[in-house]
């Protein structure tokens, strides 16, 4: 069995149902969707500061590499909520794509990343 086949069916197998927005269409997949930990924040560039008003939390999608994500198009609908994917990429081996990684903040809320730094100094 190749790993691509092994990849595909474990996600199949234990990923959660998910819907991926994009394009105008709603194409159904499974994908593993999971919040990112305060351990992760070395992939996402977060710097270590006191809880504040603005939302920061961030999820970590994987996926079939068989579904291409967009940054700041994709909308993954899981478990009722619905997140927007900031940052993708494919990993592959050799040439082969094995999996699609994405990370996602949940839609429609103000979050510091969405903030121009020098809009506040204008």
């Amino acid at each position: 069995m190749s790993l691509l086949n092994c990849v595909d069916r474990e996600i199949g197998r234990f990923g959660s149902q998910v819907t991926i927005c994009q394009g105008g269409q709603r194409i159904p997949a499974r994908a593993f969707v999971e919040p990112l930990r305060y351990r992760n924040k070395i992939y996402i560039g977060g710097e270590y500061r006191p809880l504040g008003k603005l939302r920061r939390e961030k999820y970590l999608y994987v996926g079939s590499a068989s579904h291409r994500l967009e940054e700041n198009h994709s909308v993954i609908e899981s478990q009722g909520a619905q997140y927007i994917v900031k940052r993708c990429e494919t990993y592959f081996v050799k040439d082969t794509p094995v999996y699609e990684w994405a990370i996602m903040v949940p839609c429609g809320a103000v979050r510091e990343d969405d903030y121009e730094r020098d809009m506040a100094e204008t």
